[in-house]
């Protein structure tokens, strides 16, 4: 059960998430919560970063549950606002992957993350910050990857589900060039040329494809799955092994933790984590011990 503590709860939804299905299931989400007698108080965002404005007023206007209603971008715009706070952050999957919810146990299912706004209980988080600044609360990457993320973030609105994801990475097997990146480890640097790197917080991104399958979100350390220059027949078969996890037992897959992350590459290369364009190489990644407070099942 929550804390015995007065809730005061701030729904803020991304209208524009999962192509418009935060604006669509806002009727049916408002009446699931009403049901439950349920009292809060909602908002729309009008946009990323109006997104974070509005999570950050909840706080300073007494709530001290934010639910945030959108995919996995849209966590992210609420993660720029909870982390480091004492306060208590709700999601409710609204988007195409909605990676960060699963990894959490919270389903694609409305009447149970109404009923999680009434029965769930407190998970505190680690979260992962990139050069001092922006938060990052699943899984990040460069290279492969990276441009996979780019090409599907413009077409999640035409395709939906798993295809916004695999029809991208079908054509970049063709076209990708690997480029040379250099890793500081905490102690351990590593050297040479990479297909992609994913930085993990949790498991899976992608809409779960299990690119770091032991990552914990809470066990203090960052997962690093790094993948070696492949062939694309190889490529081909390597691929389907990433929902499973069974592509760390391919010899050109190395998994390495640690606690801070330094990025250096040859040319420079975008990073992507929880599926928004953060920046560009170098940047250095800090893993920052339950720094996030999320309800759960």
């Amino acid at each position: 059960m929550l804390e015995e503590i007065a809730r005061k709860i701030k729904i803020v939804v991304n209208p524009k998430a999962g192509g418009g299905k935060g604006r669509k299931l806002f009727p049916l989400l408002r009446q699931k919560l009403l049901d439950r007698k349920v009292s809060f108080h909602l908002q729309f965002a009008e946009s990323p970063d109006h997104f974070t404005h509005l999570c950050r007023q909840a706080l300073g206007e007494g709530y001290n549950y934010v639910v945030s209603c959108g995919g996995d971008g849209t966590h992210h715009r609420a993660l720029q606002a909870m982390a480091g706070s004492r306060f208590i952050l709700g999601l409710i999957p609204m988007g195409t992957g909605n990676d960060f919810p699963a990894n959490l146990g919270i389903p694609e299912d409305l009447d149970f993350a109404c009923d999680l706004l009434l029965k769930g209980k407190v998970r505190k988080l680690d979260v992962i910050q990139v050069n001092n600044g922006e938060y990052m609360g699943g899984v990040g990457g460069i290279g492969f990857d990276s441009e996979v993320n780019a090409i599907s973030n413009r077409i999640s609105r035409f395709v939906g589900g798993r295809a916004a994801y695999v029809l991208p990475v079908l054509w970049k097997t063709l076209t990708y060039q690997p480029k040379e990146i250099t890793l500081q480890l905490d102690d351990e640097r590593i050297q040479g040329k990479a297909l992609m790197v994913a930085f993990g917080n949790i498991k899976s991104y992608g809409k779960g494809m299990q690119i770091t399958p032991l990552a914990e979100p809470d066990d203090g350390l960052l997962d690093v799955c790094w993948i070696d220059p492949v062939k694309t027949f190889r490529l081909y078969r390597l691929f389907p092994t990433v929902f499973t996890g069974e592509h760390l037992e391919m010899p050109e897959v190395k998994y390495y933790r640690a606690t801070t992350v330094q990025a250096e590459t040859s040319v420079p290369m975008d990073f992507y984590g929880d599926g928004e364009y953060i920046c560009k190489t170098p940047f250095t990644l800090r893993l920052l011990p339950q720094a996030l407070r999320v309800l759960v099942p």
